[in-house]
């Protein structure tokens, strides 16, 4: 996508896409992408119009999906627009440092001290073949 597609005007962000078939220009409000991100109000105040159009930028995908969302209600609609609630609830990405799991995902792997340790059981006829 070309830098100057997304843009900022007033409490939107702006994109020019194609969506079902037709180029829209979809307006993603303030509060859509506040509420997206779930910021406190402190930080959706701080939040700058290039923190925004990064956001619509990297969050395309959710863009698009509430575009259609719309598009369904209007089809010959040629501005599209998202307004809080429409993106959902969305993590802001972290950085890899920051990444954490929710779980281990071995736990069910892990021997128990109290079972024994499974060995492996041939027939004759198996070591004869190696």
């Amino acid at each position: 996508m070309e830098s100057d597609s997304v843009r900022s005007s007033g409490d939107f962000t702006v994109v020019d896409m194609w969506v079902e078939g037709k180029l829209r220009c979809i307006s993603v409000s303030r509060d859509a992408i506040d509420a997206g991100l779930q910021l406190t109000p402190e930080r959706a105040a701080a939040m700058t119009d290039d923190e925004r159009r990064d956001f619509v930028r990297t969050n395309l995908s959710l863009v698009v999906a509430a575009a259609k969302e719309r598009v369904k209600s209007d089809p010959a609609a040629d501005a599209v627009v998202i307004e809080g609630g429409d993106l959902g609830g969305v993590r802001p990405e972290r950085s890899g440092g920051d990444r954490r799991r929710g779980g281990d995902r071995r736990k069910g792997d892990r021997r128990k001290a109290d079972q024994p340790v499974a060995t492996e059981r041939r027939t004759g006829r198996d070591r004869r073949k190696r």
